[in-house]
């Protein structure tokens, strides 16, 4: 593709996660979304489904190229809403050399215990986007869809509120790059269980952690939420072949191992993460991770998830030192009823 030029401008990690998908749309040609604004685009149709852009060879070929669900997560309602230029999913992060000998926790149990005999030593960040996150992640471990079972969500809330009321209380206020950026430069927090997870930050950090897979329930990493971004085509566009051309490029296998991988991104096609080269620059990030992401949970693309992701994580922020483990899950899962019904 020549003769094209592409100025790109930074969102906010909040506005990535908030921010009304019809509004950021509107005065670009591409946009980076996160996969649940999938049916506010095929309720508002703000974008421009990529499959009537791309041939189908070209969609077909990156879906068997992606690492995970990170591609099928933006097909929803007969269209491929984006393409996954960046894969991520919840994993853990640990600090070995401030575990005293001990490995690191991989299970619930463990990093429940660590966090009990260490308070602060363990932290999760639990803003709200990221409360819910774990929550979710929590919930799903267990291998029960999220919000449908009593006991479950009410186990993913017990653990929650103890891991808040154990770990720093400035917590309540961070995102993923600020407990990483404390994990990193500091050796106050030995272990986060959960983070979306950025690999500059075992490769280049100035004290570089180590990212696993989530802990487990009984033996299987299962249920990290799924992140990521995908490079979608605004239907604001005038020049939507261009834009989706590029689009596909960006997340084919060439661009992910040889720019993406190499420049700090999180690719998105699988040949990146199998690459023992950049496994290794990555301070083995892909292979200490893959199981996590393989496993991971795609969260729901109805247009009503966006909102119900925003509240249910502002409820948790607001209330998870409040004690009442029963009560907030109950309040959850009526969030839930009322918003999916």
């Amino acid at each position: 593709m020549t003769g094209v030029e592409i100025a790109w401008e930074a969102r906010s990690l909040e506005a990535f996660g908030d921010q009304p998908l019809e509004e950021a749309a509107a005065g670009y040609d591409l946009i980076v979304i996160d996969h649940p604004f999938c049916g506010r685009a095929a309720a508002t149709r703000c974008l421009t489904p990529l499959d009537e852009l791309l041939d189908g060879s070209v969609l077909d070929e990156l879906r068997a190229g992606a690492v995970g669900p990170s591609h099928d997560s933006y097909d929803y309602a007969g269209h491929q809403w984006g393409l996954a230029t960046d894969a991520a999913c919840q994993v853990s992060a640990v600090r070995d050399d401030l575990l005293d000998g001990e490995p690191a926790p991989a299970t619930w149990g463990a990093s429940l215990e660590l966090a009990r005999r260490r308070p602060g030593a363990v932290a999760l960040p639990l803003s709200p986007p990221h409360a819910i996150s774990s929550w979710l992640s929590i919930s799903a471990a267990h291998g029960a869809e999220p919000f449908a079972d009593a006991s479950v969500s009410e186990e993913a809330t017990a653990t929650l509120a103890e891991l808040a009321r154990l770990g720093p209380a400035e917590a309540l206020g961070w995102e993923p790059p600020d407990i990483l950026g404390r994990l990193t430069t500091t050796d106050e927090i030995a272990h986060v269980p959960l983070t979306y997870g950025y690999s500059t930050y075992s490769s280049s950090a100035e004290r570089p952690c180590r990212f696993a897979d989530v802990p487990v329930v009984d033996g299987v990493p299962r249920g990290a939420v799924l992140g990521g971004a995908g490079l979608a085509v605004s239907a604001a566009s005038s020049q939507p072949g261009p834009a989706a051309e590029f689009a596909a490029w960006a997340s084919g296998g060439d661009a992910q191992r040889e720019i993406v991988a190499r420049t700090g991104g999180q690719p998105g096609h699988r040949s990146a993460w199998d690459d023992p080269e950049l496994d290794r620059i990555s301070g083995g990030f892909y292979s200490g991770t893959r199981a996590s992401i393989d496993g991971a949970w795609v969260r729901p693309r109805e247009e009503w998830w966006p909102v119900l992701q925003l509240d249910a994580g502002r409820l948790l922020t607001e209330n998870l030192l409040a004690g009442d483990v029963r009560s907030l899950t109950d309040r959850l899962r009526e969030l839930h009823r009322r918003h999916s019904a």
